[in-house]
């Protein structure tokens, strides 16, 4: 009955909304009805009124005359006139190459990672720009080396992301666009006489000493403690600063801004040019313990019909104090591979590394002798291969 007198004097997609402000209300309402029955439980539902009350940030004379509710909370965005007094803020658009249509106040909020509105005057931050812009760079970076190496064993890939698009390597990009970080005391922005517009074209970030509120406890969540759960963090290996986590946020957030006003086709193109064009060592980041075994476990899984036979093609100064050997892996007649050594053991070891490297490195192209499309392009046909699977050794 409740929902169809709201769909009658609302509409239906007003409903859902309506119905979860009664039932938040109702809520409250409810421990105020049971506070009053029960003393017991007065100041159990009297906590539970503060926090909803702070989490909403909302105040009221009454909890039962909601006609003194008032939202405390209000965010907004940087007004574009005011964005574009900004130099550093100017600057970093044209450096960036940015079309017009990304707007300069979606830049300042991409460089604002404050998320107390009491600390920047109701500014809104780059939380939801930065999820976005991660979501994207993890579908065209995994869709990139999976279509370009699809035979990269599920380590190295998830080694080769995280060399594009992890922290590290994000912020190595922010600091390289020249975004400087707002360290100026405002003491010190007054006595200059520095314009207040210059901080929007900064970085501006807290760092964990100035994070004293309860606001900021359990990693700087919104919201602060919730009472009753328990936050379990794992080991923390990585030896990134603030600073650097800042910058990668940017990164992030500007991608997502681009996809914002731009749309898909601007926001992958951005990518490719300051994420995938990166060149990575993905040789170097192979480590075989028993590549002669591997490679023959490789080629049973391949089914092929000839043994592996690893032969000396070529040596001289066996005798000297430097000799050099050369020896190559070979299927029948096909050569695999070769390697250089000192020894003769050394020179099949890397004839068997440099045929592996050679199958898990191999990047397929297509008839015309270019690198095949990925899912996002138009007129995409698969042209590519399905890799087998991992060897086990």
């Amino acid at each position: 009955m409740l929902r169809l007198s709201i769909q009658r004097s609302c509409g239906k997609s007003k409903v859902p909304r309506v119905l979860g402000s009664s039932c938040m209300y109702g809520s409250i309402r409810t421990n105020a009805t049971v506070s009053s029955s029960s003393p017991q439980s007065n100041s159990k539902n009297k906590k539970k009124i503060l926090q909803s009350n702070r989490f909403l940030q909302t105040t009221y004379d009454s909890v039962d005359n909601y006609s003194s509710y008032k939202h405390t909370i209000f965010t907004h965005r940087l007004p574009e006139s005011s964005a574009k007094q900004s130099p550093p803020l100017v600057a970093l658009h044209n450096r960036l190459h940015l079309p017009e249509s990304f707007k300069f106040s979606t830049l300042s909020q991409c460089l604002n990672l404050v998320s107390k509105t009491d600390e920047t005057g109701g500014l809104a931050n780059n939380y939801g720009l930065n999820i976005l812009g991660k979501s994207l760079l993890t579908y065209y970076v995994t869709e990139y080396l999976l279509i370009t190496y699809p035979r990269l064993p599920m380590v190295i890939h998830n080694a080769a992301v995280n060399s594009l698009m992890g922290n590290e390597a994000l912020s190595e990009i922010g600091q390289s666009w020249g975004v400087e970080v707002d360290e100026i005391s405002k003491l010190d922005r007054f006595l200059g006489k520095e314009s207040e517009f210059m901080k929007y074209g900064r970085l501006r970030y807290l760092k964990e000493s100035d994070k004293t509120d309860n606001y900021y406890k359990k990693s700087g969540k919104i919201g602060g403690v919730i009472e009753g759960i328990e936050e379990v963090v794992g080991p923390q290996h990585s030896d990134l600063s603030e600073k650097d986590l800042a910058y990668a946020s940017v990164v992030k957030s500007v991608i997502g801004g681009l996809y914002t006003h731009s749309g898909e086709a601007a926001a992958k193109q951005f990518i490719a040019d300051h994420i995938l064009s990166r060149k990575i060592p993905l040789d170097q980041m192979f480590q075989f313990n028993k590549p002669i075994t591997e490679l023959v476990r490789l080629c049973d899984k391949l089914n092929f019909e000839d043994g592996v036979a690893i032969r000396l093609v070529a040596e001289t100064g066996r005798l000297s104090a430097h000799p050099q050997f050369l020896a190559a892996v070979f299927v029948g007649n096909e050569k695999l591979g070769e390697g250089l050594g000192s020894s003769l053991k050394e020179a099949q070891t890397r004839a068997a590394v440099n045929a592996l490297l050679g199958y898990y490195l191999y990047s397929p192209i297509n008839a015309e002798g270019d690198q095949i499309k990925v899912p996002s392009d138009n007129n995409y046909k698969f042209e590519g291969i399905i890799d087998i699977g991992d060897v086990a050794i």
